[in-house]
């Protein structure tokens, strides 16, 4: 195959990669999918079962078990307990009397002897967990009453931080989302976010600005899945007759200062750093780098008033919490938060929607390093 074509073929992958449905088979997780076990009187919705554990001597019953989009089981317990090891989307556990905990990827569930339960999949997600049986010598499940409807309404409907999330606008609140899922390349949940941000009142444009400025900080694989994934959002919109509104261009400025200089005192003026301070770090380092900074992202992006600056920065601390182990980089870029009158408590209600769309182990790190910053003031 000749250069135009292997790049006619990629092209075409790119353009059509994100047009499956999900469904079990696509769904990805560590652990194979096993067989269907539904229609089962015992769980509401489609559900999968696979035995990890092989040696029976060895006295560990293990089970890969895949929920589809709000599948539970029934009420029950276990006589000997349980083990829940959550590997893949998003679920919850419940046990009875007691709030409904949102389950993530690592997550681990002890389940004492005799505790009435449930556990499944999110209203929006797929799941799937370890399941591991305790004492299993003795252990015995006892099945209980259906999960209703209602009571399954009420365990998954995320009300903790609702109040708190209102210092950020619904604006503001849909760009954190959309950025902290394209941070993590997590294009199931970016997309019902992706028509939230819509809803919220945003353009095709300026959620599109959100995406390209997502590059920038976690590279073009996953903006450009993102913005596939976007492609997707409005084509359906528009085959339900619903026409979202493109909005206008970015302006096209007029500036006689070089792209460095320009990017050099955009940097300055959201800072708070002046343009003259002695370079240090990575600048010295690696000057190449600091004069892509200085030209690529903070001249030809940050020019760009499809976004203000609090908006790029607040989905800048976005898409960073969704990559995850840069928290320098997220001390840099709260710090021009904080600089551009961002409060501690919107930052905080930026790690709400983090913690709350991609778990603690995503949110938890920033707020280490926004407790910094806020403790040196």
């Amino acid at each position: 195959m000749n250069i135009k074509n292997l790049f006619l073929t990629a092209m075409l992958s790119i353009s059509c990669a994100g047009a499956y449905a999900q469904d079990a088979n696509a769904f990805r997780q560590p652990y194979p999918l096993g067989d269907k076990i539904s229609p089962n009187p015992n769980f509401t919705g489609e559900v999968w079962l696979a035995p990890l554990s092989e040696h029976r001597e060895l006295n560990v019953p293990m089970f890969n078990v895949t929920f589809e989009p709000g599948c539970r089981n029934s009420w029950h317990s276990h006589k000997g307990g349980q083990i829940l090891i959550a590997t893949a989307g998003i679920g919850y556990y419940q046990e009875k009397r007691q709030p409904a905990r949102r389950l993530f990827p690592g997550d681990i569930v002890e389940i004492a002897p005799d505790v009435e339960h449930w556990h499944g999949a999110a209203p929006d997600s797929w799941f799937a967990h370890v399941a591991i049986e305790c004492n299993p010598q003795t252990n015995a499940t006892l099945w209980l009453d259906p999960v209703s409807d209602e009571q399954y309404r009420e365990a998954t409907t995320e009300s903790r931080y609702a109040e708190a999330n209102k210092t950020l606008t619904a604006r503001e609140q849909a760009i954190v989302a959309v950025a902290s899922y394209t941070g993590k390349g997590d294009l199931e949940h970016l997309k019902p976010a992706l028509t939230e941000a819509l809803e919220a009142g945003m353009t095709v444009n300026e959620v599109n600005e959100v995406l390209i400025h997502a590059y920038a900080y976690c590279g073009f694989p996953r903006s450009l899945r993102a913005i596939q994934t976007f492609m997707q959002v409005v084509d359906e919109r528009k085959a339900k007759g619903i026409d979202d509104p493109v909005g206008r261009e970015a302006t096209v400025r007029e500036d006689n200062r070089s792209r460095y200089e320009r990017g050099r005192d955009v940097l300055a003026e959201i800072s708070g750093v002046p343009s003259d301070a002695p370079k240090a770090g990575y600048a010295v380092f690696a000057p190449t780098v600091e004069r892509f900074l200085k030209e690529h992202l903070f001249a030809d992006i940050f020019e760009r008033d499809l976004l203000t600056y609090r908006e790029r920065e607040l989905a800048t601390v976005s898409v960073l919490a969704g990559v995850g182990g840069v928290e320098p980089m997220a001390y840099g870029h709260m710090s021009i938060c904080l600089h551009l009158g961002i409060t501690a408590e919107q930052l905080s209600a930026l790690l709400n929607i983090v913690e709350t769309n991609l778990g603690k182990m995503y949110s938890e790190p920033f707020r280490g390093v926004l407790n910094q910053l806020t403790q040196q003031k």
